[in-house]
């Protein structure tokens, strides 16, 4: 995440807006492209993982991998029937994605690390990823090459992480894909979530895309530099779900056809502390993104991106929905219980695309930003009611205090604090809060919403 926000800057101030509006729209397609390459496969397969005994996981990987080429395959191909539709400038790394869909898309390892007792091997492929988007990013700038090459590099920096993630989880697994018809029924086990993900990552880039259609590319540009914290935001979601699932699917335990649904009374349980400390600290994170808007913008982006300010705040409000969304749909996941996904991806998609056509003529930039935080908000309204009514209420009024003080202490000290002093106090005061909520909130649980993990899947 350090790495893809570092390179954005970089980008960013040295090539100017509009150059950045394209460099964001490639990160935009592509992000598309691997959600449809994944297509909720590497949810269902953490929770299956988890779940199930060892002597299985070696199937599991193999299925996973028939269902990974085959899905691969199709979005390379489709991607490249979109190549004519999108700028020049952006079509060559594109082209190299579509080619190398199944290895760049192989972000669904982690699970295997985690649950085959080696976490820690997920810091090799993405710090190989790292050092390749940074310095491949610098090296391309420095030596002026063609705006093309800038795309380029980021796609090769997921190609690399790919590969070298399949080289360590074959030490563990073999790594021998399963028959297609196995391929095929894990796709189709993994639909309502696939589905869900497209339709969900296409909604957090309507905006951008509806912009690029009815702006210009200066425009475009402002608007990226500002949602880039969105895109951060939603990268911590998917860091916090993919290690949270295994435990909620541990909590829940095996699913046996035809009984009923077992296990949400420890799912509560184990739902509870982590979505406390996820709403406490973001609710903290928001109120302080709003504080340093303004100086981050120009400090970061430099400044002609001042503009972005507005931008950057609605985006952060927008990273605390998502989060607290993908919380409670890894707790749905190990449930079976994924149908509702589709239709809350789709009225957030519905949603924005409304609301954009509405708000971006009155105001590019702000009516943008709008249209996407009213999506984020019809996703968590049905994320959180399906959630209530699978597994029960996800918090208690006993929470509240934890939840909400963390934001309210850093806006106190952000209204009574010196402005001059903002970008200093409010952040620490953010940052402080949010550890003694989560301190609390862990201090405070009890002996029997503990579960018999093992160090690994405790860690997450």
């Amino acid at each position: 995440m350090a790495a893809g926000f570092a390179t954005f800057v970089m980008v960013g101030h040295d090539v100017g807006p509009a150059a950045l509006g394209r460099y964001g729209l490639a990160l935009a397609v592509l992000a598309v492209a691997l959600i449809a390459a994944d297509f909720g496969t590497t949810l269902t397969f953490g929770a299956r993982l988890g779940a199930g005994a060892p002597e299985m996981r070696a199937a599991e990987f193999g299925r996973m991998i028939a269902a990974r080429l085959l899905l691969g395959g199709t979005t390379g191909l489709l991607l490249l029937c979109t190549l004519p539709f999108l700028p020049e400038e952006i079509r060559p790394a594109l082209a190299l994605a579509a080619l190398l869909m199944p290895l760049a898309a192989a972000r669904f390892l982690d699970s295997v690390f985690q649950v085959c007792g080696r976490p820690g091997w997920s810091v090799w492929p993405s710090l190989a990823n790292a050092t390749t988007l940074v310095g491949g990013t610098a090296l391309a700038l420095w030596l002026q090459l063609p705006e093309a090459a800038l795309s380029v590099v980021a796609v090769s920096a997921g190609v690399v992480y790919g590969a070298i993630g399949l080289v360590l989880a074959a030490r563990l697994l073999p790594l021998r894909p399963a028959s297609l018809a196995h391929g095929w029924a894990t796709i189709r086990a993994a639909a309502g979530v696939g589905v869900s993900n497209a339709l969900g990552s296409l909604n957090g880039r309507i905006s951008l895309i509806m912009l690029a259609a009815l702006a210009g590319a200066t425009e475009l540009g402002h608007f990226t530099a500002g949602f880039r914290f969105f895109e951060l935001g939603a990268a911590v979601a998917i860091t916090l779900c993919a290690p949270l699932v295994p435990v909620f699917g541990r909590a829940v335990g095996s699913l046996e056809t035809g009984q009923p649904r077992s296990g949400t009374t420890r799912l509560c349980a184990s739902v509870r502390p982590a979505l406390t400390s996820v709403l406490a600290a973001s609710g903290a994170g928001t109120v302080a993104a709003c504080a340093v808007a303004d100086p981050l913008v120009r400090l970061i982006f430099g400044p002609d991106f001042a503009v972005a300010a507005p931008v950057l705040r609605i985006a952060a409000a927008m990273s605390a929905l998502l989060i607290t969304a993908t919380v409670l749909f890894a707790g749905l996941v190990p449930l079976g219980r994924t149908g509702f996904a589709v239709r809350g991806s789709a009225a957030a998609c519905a949603t924005n695309l409304a609301a954009c056509a509405v708000l971006i003529p009155l105001d590019p930039l702000l009516g943008a930003a709008w249209a996407a935080l009213l999506a984020e908000v019809a996703m968590l309204a049905v994320v959180a009611q399906a959630f209530w009514r699978e597994a029960g209420p996800p918090l208690t009024v006993a929470d509240m205090p934890i939840v909400l003080g963390p934001g309210l202490v850093t806006a106190l000290v952000w209204a009574a604090g010196s402005a001059a002093l903002a970008p200093f106090t409010v952040p620490t005061a953010a940052g402080l809060s949010a550890a003694v909520a989560a301190w609390l909130c862990l201090r405070r649980r009890s002996p029997a919403d503990s579960l018999p993990l093992s160090i690994p899947e405790a860690s997450s």
